[in-house]
């Protein structure tokens, strides 16, 4: 059988990574390029009641910090954690 479930398929890009020769999307850097982080609580269910933010949003590099309030604030609804 040709195709079907179970069956290997071939990928044309193994020989450039195998050999070091691929490049993956955080190889490349681009102008004006931004990075977002979402910190989580490390707690299953915990609610958050306040949250310091000023420090974070003086370092320098940093563009926003936004918590999950201000996507409430915004209309943007929650932050789901979808796994």
């Amino acid at each position: 059988m040709k195709f079907g479930i179970g069956q290997p398929v071939p990928r044309k890009e193994d020989p450039r990574f195998l050999t070091g020769r691929g490049q993956y999307v955080g190889d490349h850097r681009f102008p004006n390029e931004s990075h977002a982080i979402v910190l989580r609580s490390p707690h299953a269910n915990a609610r958050i009641v306040s949250m310091e933010t000023d420090a974070a949003k003086e370092l320098p590099g940093v563009l926003a910090v936004l918590t999950g309030q201000d996507y409430v604030d915004a209309g943007l609804g929650t932050v789901e954690c979808v796994t």
